[in-house]
């Protein structure tokens, strides 16, 4: 299984890849709960994280199949992690693509911000799998592909569901407990210590 590094044509596969994922997640759900077209406006949010952010100035990985891409993995550096000049240059592209789900949106945004570790590490936005592509180990061999890379750094992500945080924690993830906030079902901080750093 050959992983790439995602390019700027692949953000329309990689945003559909995504919505479809995520339209039926708990977290994601109320991300555009205000939205009359919840699927348009959960495309647009994931094409400007891509566009603003996770291209330019992260790392997108993917697999690529004979009709199109099977999985994708989006990460924010430890050298370069989203800070708040990030956010105001995502802005514009986030209110266009939420419209009133916008505000909602970036008050439960607030609470995954403060909870996430003050100490370097890689954050893993996401990972997704297409679903003719699920059950052949593509999301695990992403997930190993970034804890390679990562090295001696940690990792940090929110996981939405059950499932997802059993597949982190066969990896080698510690879950934080769950992160405070107004949402029906929390996320839960999981925390994967650097290959060297036992006490990251």
């Amino acid at each position: 299984m050959k992983i790439e590094a995602g390019k700027q044509h692949d953000i329309p596969e990689i945003a559909r890849l995504l919505t479809d994922a995520f339209f039926v997640d708990p977290v994601m759900k109320e991300y555009v709960a205000w939205s009359t077209d919840k699927r348009a406006a959960l495309a647009g949010f994931f094409t400007a994280e891509l566009e603003t952010f996770y291209l330019p100035r992260g790392v997108v990985d993917v697999v690529r199949g004979d009709d199109g891409l099977l999985g994708a993995a989006l990460w924010a550096t430890p050298e370069r992690p989203m800070r708040r000049r990030d956010v105001v240059r995502q802005l514009p592209a986030l209110i266009r693509a939420l419209g009133p789900s916008f505000p909602r949106a970036l008050y439960l945004a607030s609470f995954d911000n403060a909870a996430a570790p003050a100490f370097t590490h890689w954050y893993l936005f996401t990972i997704v799998v297409s679903p003719q592509a699920q059950g052949h180990g593509i999301g695990g061999a992403l997930l190993d592909h970034g804890i390679e890379r990562a090295g001696n750094n940690a990792i940090y992500l929110e996981s939405t569901t059950a499932g997802s945080q059993r597949l982190y924690e066969r990896k080698g993830f510690i879950s934080l407990g769950r992160i405070p906030s107004p949402l029906p079902t929390s996320e839960v901080g999981m925390w994967r210590p650097g290959a060297n750093s036992g006490n990251e």
